[in-house]
């Protein structure tokens, strides 16, 4: 009986390497390459215009806007909201937990929309995770490109911006909605944010990149109220948000 109990374990131990391995293997491609995803399929889409960067300096131009909605079904608009990154990469894994269909408990799928407005790498995404949230069985797809390359992708898509060696980025960020979910994003109606950082490159980042896909569940799933909104440093929930590496979940 003990042997056999032993050999169990040494199955299940031999199986969880074996899949710790297996995640760890990262893909890549090319904007390009990336054309042929689907949000039905994939949780994602991709259109490239070196004009969408050209014409939209912060509302999102009219061509742009008609392109996304055009591969979206009827009925979606875009949220009131506007969210510019410059050069900070937001590299640990996360899912868009403000805008989350799960979590807002919304009717249709909430997307957010990236432009790019540099070339290089891009944004590292988890095809089909949206369909087995809270959870992640996808590998890391990491995606490179030129300027005025647009990702779609559905809020609960595990996904993370690529660490590009501190290289200059701009972009960005967008929501779209279904007009019929409209009330239940209201927090996100009129936001215009933007967010310049200090970027920093070192194995400890590289690190907590890392752990952030491992440990997507807790951090997205069961802690995810610590990244919604920023509290006073003062109060109890503060000063845990400023232990979390992750702060910049809070739009």
């Amino acid at each position: 009986m003990k042997i056999i109990l032993f050999n169990n374990k040494l199955y299940l131990l031999i199986i969880f390497l074996l899949l710790i391995i297996f995640y760890t293997i990262e893909f890549y491609e090319d904007y390009s390459e990336t054309i042929h995803r689907t949000i039905e399929n994939d949780g994602f889409f991709v259109i490239h215009n070196t004009l969408y960067s050209k014409n939209t300096i912060e509302m999102p131009s009219p061509q742009l806007k008609k392109d996304i909605l055009n591969k979206l079904p009827n009925g979606y608009v875009f949220i009131d909201y506007v969210y510019k990154i410059n050069n900070v990469a937001l590299s640990t894994f996360h899912r868009d937990v403000t805008s989350s269909k799960n979590i807002f408990n919304t009717k249709h799928p909430v997307y957010t929309a990236i432009l790019y407005k540099y070339t290089g790498e891009l944004l590292s995404l988890c095809p089909g995770s949206n369909k087995t949230y809270p959870f992640c069985w996808s590998n890391i797809y990491n995606i490179s490109g030129k300027k005025g390359t647009v990702f779609v992708f559905d809020c609960d898509l595990l996904h993370a911006g690529r660490i590009n060696k501190c290289k200059e980025r701009e972009i960005i960020q967008y929501k779209i909605c279904h007009k019929s979910d409209l009330n239940k994003l209201i927090h996100l109606q009129g936001v215009k944010k933007e967010k310049t950082d200090v970027c920093s490159n070192s194995y400890y980042n590289l690190f907590i990149r890392k752990l952030s896909y491992y440990f997507e569940f807790p951090i997205n799933y069961i802690f995810y109220p610590l990244m919604i909104k920023r509290e006073n440093l003062n109060s109890f929930i503060g000063k845990i948000q400023n232990l979390v590496p992750l702060t910049y979940y809070n739009n």
